[in-house]
């Protein structure tokens, strides 16, 4: 971003994630985990115990309701969740990077970075466009959705 303010060009940011902890799918997590990362064995058996057979339930007062299974998400509130959301989306980069537009994620925040000149955005902004509109459909495809009313753009630049 810094450099491209040195060349007299905007930044554009984006994107936010609704829910998106709790919809992680188990079995795909474990197959991105083997597949795209190498994990296997006990390491892989260690993370299917801790994903598998977690159940949840309220409680008010004295009254609770029965514990309901949970098939999808990950903790929130872990050391392991975020890492283990960014390694579910760790394909949504695959995406990104074949538009020519960088990315930071950390957990469910993602940024998206395009510089453009300031004198003509609307390549920038067609490019932005398209590598969101995928990136909706790849998080869709995956049981994630991007928060329309979080998700928001924005112009950075200097004066120059």
């Amino acid at each position: 971003m810094y450099t491209a303010a040195d060349d007299k060009q905007v930044t554009v940011l984006s994107l936010d994630l609704s829910a998106a902890f709790d919809t992680v799918d188990h079995e795909v997590l474990l197959q991105r985990l083997q597949s795209e990362f190498g994990v296997t064995d006990t390491p892989l058996s260690s993370l299917r115990s801790y994903l598998e057979s977690r159940t949840q339930f309220v409680r008010l007062g004295q009254h609770q309701s029965p514990a309901v299974g949970l098939d999808v998400g990950v903790p929130q509130g872990s050391v392991l969740g975020p890492l283990l959301f960014a390694v579910y989306c760790s394909l949504a980069a695959d995406v990104i990077v074949s538009h020519g537009v960088q990315f930071h994620q950390y957990a469910d925040d993602i940024q998206l970075r395009l510089a453009m000149s300031s004198d003509n955005t609307s390549d920038g902004l067609s490019v932005l466009a398209t590598c969101t509109a995928e990136v909706r459909q790849w998080y869709l495809q995956n049981g994630l959705q991007l928060n329309p009313d979080k998700s928001e753009a924005l112009v950075n630049g200097t004066a120059n």
